[in-house]
């Protein structure tokens, strides 16, 4: 029998009269099982008065409980009153909420919290008892840490006044008023009061109950097993014991310490590797209960982050279940939107400037919300954003794009947040009322944000400091991190998810238990606080190991009543995760009588090797083939094709464009075109010349104004005036110099170098078996000749390898360096095919090595090549174009990192 249904029916037994009696339970969850037990034993008169222990506090009390983000505006007024005028909010907000936490575990557990803070400030006081604390010591730490808790004395005593005033209330004030006026509550001699199922009362509700206990009835239900009561080791039955010992038990046994735990359970401990693994494994153990058996099973989250996880591994066989715990609102597609909105006037606000960020532009505009209202005018700015590589977003320009769309005031300059917040919150009624009733969750999340806006529009009424959208953008996460959307369930059927806490109360045969990991439960020490753990431990304030018991009861109480249980654990040790099991597991190994199957669960099925991407060449896909080839060939063509068939395929057959990403630090491409374009200008106008020491020289003066040029023309100047960019800039110049100066070395050193031609478009064909004749192009960047022997020159920017291929063993397209053979003999094969020059060299200048000069291709030892010699080395190349001229051979995706 579950503890509900003991406690129905002992209640029902003793024939008291409900409607004078209070039923005060841990929390709000077991109350409609209780209504339900009720109804089931057949009882239909009036039901006592459910309350939770919190509510029942607020009840006593003539304070009403302050929220989070309204107490720290409370308490910075305060501040800024009594202790430091000079406060600004954003600063306050870094360390206000740790200290008011502070404040309220001193009024929940300790007598006196001022003696607590009194004692914090001598602590500092006696550790430098030594030094001189006066006005001209203020900079030194010691000074800063007494001052801090002497400002917080001050605080906290004006604080409460200042709040009391107002008729608000911490909890832990709310308890402390009760408890110093204990006398005061009046008790109806005819009223009962049943505290059923509570666990970790505080000091104050322990008093709260003991006096209600001496002068009205009073009945104390405790839902406790002998096996961690009567062991004095077993930390889940620390606060019990203390109960025990109340007077009210001088000539009673407690209701009730069971002995569940003691009978046969089939325990389960299964590691699995990551978060979404336990909840596949989770899925499949449900997939195999009865109906009869899900309408008696808990799935508890130990971790409620995987509720996503978890609710897209519900087997189908499922058709009822519940979700407790509901859904954190910062997880939603809305919370995201709202928060990119607050970073687009965050940026404008920083940087004082009249424009956005365009990563917080494209954000918003690709957020579901608003993809909705207008995709194509939406997606036309973002992709003009992208090709024009526009970082800074100018207030002119949206306005432009965008001023005819519903939405476009997330962009326009407001005076004040709140005129922002106002319109967000028309935003969310707006779409509340416009969203179909077949979209439920989104419907829920917009009246979720709509409320939340409500408040946050009257704590900006309130509160003038509020004046800037960094503050707004804090103040909104504080907000937004509690507030959950509750799911629509079958309370009473089917499958039940819960977090551990919203477990209180309740029974459950099966039980399956995910992220049973250390630092998960219990979390251990994760404490957020000022106040050290001896001083804790001195003044009877809860520490870690309080926690820790509460998790441990929450745990063992669980199992209790529970037949067959599965303790899954994440075991995957990497980053934060240690991968260890909770101690309670290991309690359960050691410490407990039943026996305890422990195994890791791997992935049971076949990893498929994942077959080659393969492109087949259909008569449709061969007449685009045809069509490339009717073209003009370029070198770059083959080189692609070399790297990889298909991207081959997908730019140069069907005419695939590759979306471009906006560039904040320049591109290794644009940096390349940077050099060649600067180069370009500086040397044209000495082509078809012999270059000479004076123009080499009037080069080296001029060329940083030559690349200041080609930035403003053709890149956002904006980018190139500090960081990572500026350097690329200063890099780019250097390069440049440098090779204006291996010429002038080289003519220094007796060589003469006569300029051809910069830039030049070259034509040629060639006649192919099984093909014909196909025409060739190609751009040569640098052709000189040097000493009487033409050089062909290609610039590269990137890494070059070897250029020096002996005749191969194994297929020349199997060296990694192929792409740079594919290029330098295409060049060398035009030139000499169309009588340009009777010898050439061909070769790369590497930019990454610019005083080197230019590096030639060596073949069989052999650096100067002429006609003869072309059909042997441009058979390489040609073997390529049969390749994809090919039918039978398909498009088959490269492995990257051969290349």
């Amino acid at each position: 029998m579950s503890f509900i249904d003991k406690t129905v029916s002992d209640l029902l037994q003793k024939k008291l009269d409900f409607s004078k009696t209070h039923l005060i339970l841990p929390n709000k969850r077991p109350i409609i099982f209780f209504r339900e037990c009720f109804a089931n034993k057949g009882y239909n008169g009036f039901l006592p008065t459910f309350i939770t222990i919190e509510d029942f506090f607020l009840a006593q009390s003539s304070l009403t409980k302050i929220e989070a983000v309204p107490l720290w505006l409370e308490a910075f007024e305060v501040q800024k009153k009594f202790v430091n005028p000079d406060e600004k909010l954003e600063d306050f907000l870094k360390w206000i909420p740790t200290i008011l936490n502070d404040f309220n575990e001193m009024d929940i557990h300790a007598q006196n919290t001022l003696k607590v803070l009194q004692h914090l400030a001598s602590i500092e006081r006696i550790e430098n008892w030594g030094a001189n604390l006066h006005s001209e010591t203020e900079e030194k730490l010691f000074y800063k840490n007494v001052k801090f808790w002497q400002n917080n004395i001050i605080l906290y005593q004006e604080l409460v006044k200042h709040l009391k005033n107002k008729g608000f209330g911490t909890k832990g004030m709310i308890e402390k008023e009760i408890f110093e006026n204990l006398e005061k509550i009046k008790l109806a001699k005819d009223e009962t009061f049943i505290f059923a199922g509570l666990n970790s009362l505080t000091p104050k509700e322990e008093r709260l109950i003991k006096h209600i206990a001496l002068h009205a009835q009073t009945l104390l239900y405790w839902d406790m097993d002998e096996y961690y009561v009567k062991n004095p080791n077993q930390e889940a039955g620390d606060f019990f014991r203390k109960y025990q010992k109340w007077q009210y038990y001088q000539n009673k046994e407690p209701q009730w310490i069971s002995n569940e735990f003691s009978k046969p359970k089939n325990i389960n401990i299964v590691g699995v590797s990551q978060e979404v693994s336990q909840a596949k494994y989770a899925g499949n153990l449900l997939k195999s209960l009865s109906q009869e058996d899900l309408q008696n099973t808990a799935l508890v989250l130990c971790d409620e982050t995987l509720l996503p996880a978890v609710m897209e591994s519900i087997p189908e066989n499922i058709d009822k279940l519940n979700i407790t715990m509901g859904f954190l609102l910062k997880n939603t597609v809305l919370a995201a939107f709202f928060k990119q909105v607050f970073r687009l006037h965050v940026f404008q606000e920083k940087n004082k400037s009249k424009g956005f960020y365009y990563q917080d532009v494209i954000n918003v505009l690709e957020n579901p919300l608003t993809k909705n209202s207008d995709a194509f005018l939406l997606s036309q700015f973002i992709e003009e954003i992208k090709e024009k590589n526009i970082v800074f977003i100018t207030d002119s320009l949206i306005y432009e794009k965008l001023s005819a769309w519903e939405m476009f005031f997330i962009f326009k300059n407001y005076d004040h947040p709140a005129d922002l917040i106002h319109k967000l919150q028309k935003l969310c009624f707006d779409k509340f009322w416009q969203t179909d009733d077949s979209q439920p969750i989104l419907k829920e999340t917009l009246l979720s944000f709509k409320e939340l806006f409500d408040v946050f529009i009257h704590q900006l009424n309130d509160n003038k400091e509020i004046n800037s959208f960094s503050l707004l953008q804090v103040l909104y996460q504080n907000l937004l991190n509690n507030e959950r959307i509750s799911f629509i369930g079958e309370p009473l059927e089917g499958l039940q998810i819960l977090g551990l806490l919203e477990t209180r109360l309740l029974s459950f045969k099966n039980v399956i238990m995910l992220s049973v990991n250390e630092g998960t439960i219990p979390v251990g020490r994760n404490e957020n606080s000022f106040v050290p753990f001896d001083v804790k431990k001195n003044f009877e304030i809860n520490t870690f190991l309080e926690n820790d018991a509460v998790y441990a009861y929450h745990f063992y109480r669980l199992l209790q009543h529970a037949e067959n249980i599965q303790l899954i654990y994440n075991n995957f040790t990497e980053g934060l995760h240690s991968g260890e099991k909770s101690r309670f597991i290991s309690q359960l190994e050691f410490e407990s009588q039943h026996p305890v199957n422990e195994r890791i669960a791997y992935f049971s099925g076949q990893i498929q090797k994942q077959q080659d991407f393969t492109i087949e060449k259909t008569p449709a896909v061969m007449k685009e083939i045809h069509r490339w080839l009717a073209g003009k060939i370029s070198p770059t063509h083959l080189t692609n094709y070399h790297y990889n068939p298909i991207g081959f395929y997908f730019q140069r057959v069907i005419g695939f464009k590759m979306q471009q990403d906006i560039e904040e630090e320049i591109s290794l491409l644009n940096y390349g075109n940077l050099i060649h374009h600067t180069l370009e200008a500086l040397y044209q106008p000495l082509k078809n010349s012999v270059l000479s020491e004076k123009k080499l020289k009037e080069l080296l003066k001029s060329y940083p104004s030559h690349l200041e040029d080609y930035i403003k023309k053709n890149l956002n100047s904006e980018l190139f005036k500090q960081g990572q960019n500026y350097l690329q800039k200063l890099l780019a110049e250097k390069t440049v110099e440098k090779i204006i100066r291996r010429d002038l070395e080289d003519i220094k050193g007796g060589n003469e170098i006569f300029l051809r031609d910069i830039e030049r478009e070259i034509e040629s064909s060639v006649v192919i078996e099984n093909i014909g004749n196909v025409r060739l192009k190609g751009f040569i960047d640098r052709w000189d000749v040097f000493n009487g022997i033409d050089r062909v020159i290609d610039y590269k920017t990137s890494t070059v390898g070897t250029l020096n291929f002996p005749p191969p063993k194994s297929p020349l397209q199997e060296s990694k360096d192929f792409k740079f053979f594919i290029q330098l003999v295409f060049y060398a094969y035009m030139v000499l095919n169309e009588n340009q020059a009777d010898r050439v060299m061909t070769g790369i200048w590497n930019f990454k090595k610019p005083f080197r000069g230019m590096e030639p291709l060596k073949y069989e030892k052999n650096e100067i090549f002429d006609l003869p010699q072309m059909p042997e080395l441009f058979k390489n190349v040609t073997e390529i174009i049969q390749e994809i001229a090919n039918p039978e051979i398909p498009f088959v995706e490269k492995d990257y990192k051969r290349f």
